[in-house]
């Protein structure tokens, strides 16, 4: 989720904002203080804390103000002790109501040059925190310290770490590879959305991390990545589209697939084979999981290799057993496909012209990946 719209509760009338960070002056513009009075933000339980112009608040819904006249300090201390993870390590001893961006770096390292700090937001964009910024602590928050970006030279590439199994130091920026083309990043974590964008492209695509393991994860929309993580190699997109046709133990390897796809295909810790009849190659992946809306929980599906791949594309899908919708409404494009003693239920899917197959990105992996869109994109029709 990006920023929601929340309500926040101001002299006891609600309000509708979006969640994420404001500054004091963005609250302070909604009521009118006269000269003597301040706007307090009230924690249950503990003290109230007086909103300067410049300071920072993290609004998530139900937090509540009220304006009046009082001698509270601006910077009280909080009755309760308050805990920050900067990290993934707790502090524990926090008593004052607003800590600096400075002082949140000193908690963690006396040496603070060189270094970029930011509050993590959940799937929303992470916020950078200047040494400066006064960020008040109404709830529990936590951060993640790193080295700053000062010149291209010392910005991690990701592709170079993993193919060199390094592990990527905690910096601000990193270079990350995109389909063919490599990007460099404003922070060191951003969401799906995020990722899609700094490449150009909109939501119409899906998006595909890859390890160095071979490991492949689909990445949603507000999915936040963490470029800190070890092992990602590299970012793979495709379209959220296809045309309708008209009409972990192995068993038999009779063929040789690279080691990127065996990779993958070891990943889904299910079991799968390399078949071949007829002099046509497939690959069988067994008990493959299903969207709940179809008559079977899990179907054995199989991709047919042309013997130019990858150069040349991976076509369709085939289905054992056949599939239907539990809604009984009709799957359009399919026919009967006989293979490996077996009638298997073909779904003439194709790629469209806007998005062909790509030599060096496209593989078993994704074709996977595609047959999992037809299945829940079916579904919405």
């Amino acid at each position: 989720m990006q920023n929601l719209h929340v309500s926040i509760n101001l002299n006891n009338e609600p309000v509708d904002l979006k969640s994420g960070i404001y500054k004091g002056s963005q609250l302070l513009e909604l009521v009118t203080l006269s000269e003597s009075e301040r706007l307090h933000l009230n924690l249950l339980d503990d003290v109230d804390i007086p909103l300067s112009e410049m300071d920072l608040i993290l609004i998530s819904g139900n937090e509540e103000f009220f304006s009046g006249e009082s001698n509270i300090p601006d910077t009280p201390n909080l009755i309760k002790e308050h805990i920050i993870n900067i990290n993934g390590e707790e502090f524990k001893n926090i008593k004052s109501s607003k800590i600096s961006g400075k002082d949140i770096k000193k908690l963690l390292d006396d040496d603070i040059s060189n270094t970029a700090l930011y509050l993590e937001l959940g799937n929303m964009p992470d916020h950078l925190i200047n040494d400066d910024d006064s960020l008040i602590l109404n709830s529990p928050l936590a951060f993640f310290l790193v080295s700053q970006s000062n010149s291209d030279s010392d910005i991690p590439d990701l592709e170079e770490c993993a193919s060199k199994k390094q592990t990527q130091p905690k910096h601000q920026k990193y270079k990350i590879k995109i389909d063919k083309t490599k990007y460099v990043t404003c922070s060191p974590r951003l969401t799906g959305r995020e990722i899609l964008e700094l490449a150009g492209y909109d939501e119409t695509r899906y998006l595909y991390q890859k390890f160095s393991s071979g490991e492949r994860r689909q990445i949603e929309l507000d999915q936040k990545v963490d470029f800190t993580e070890p092992g990602i190699e590299r970012f793979h997109t495709m379209r959220c589209e296809h045309t309708e046709g008209d009409s972990p133990s192995l068993k038999r390897i009779q063929f040789q697939l690279s080691s990127d796809d065996t990779a993958f295909l070891n990943s889904l810790n299910l079991k799968w084979e390399c078949v071949v009849e007829g002099n046509i190659k497939r690959v069988i992946i067994y008990d493959m999981p299903l969207p709940k809306g179809y008559s079977l929980n899990m179907v054995s599906v199989n991709m047919q290799i042309p013997n130019s791949y990858p150069t040349s594309q991976i076509d369709m899908a085939y289905f054992s057993s056949a599939i239907s919708r539990l809604d009984n409404k009709t799957i359009k494009a399919l026919s009967s496909d006989s293979f490996d003693g077996k009638i298997w239920q073909r779904w003439s899917r194709h790629r469209t012209a806007s998005d062909p197959w790509q030599p060096g990105i496209d593989c078993v992996a994704t074709h996977f990946a595609y047959i999992n869109s037809w299945l829940l994109s079916e579904l919405l029709k």
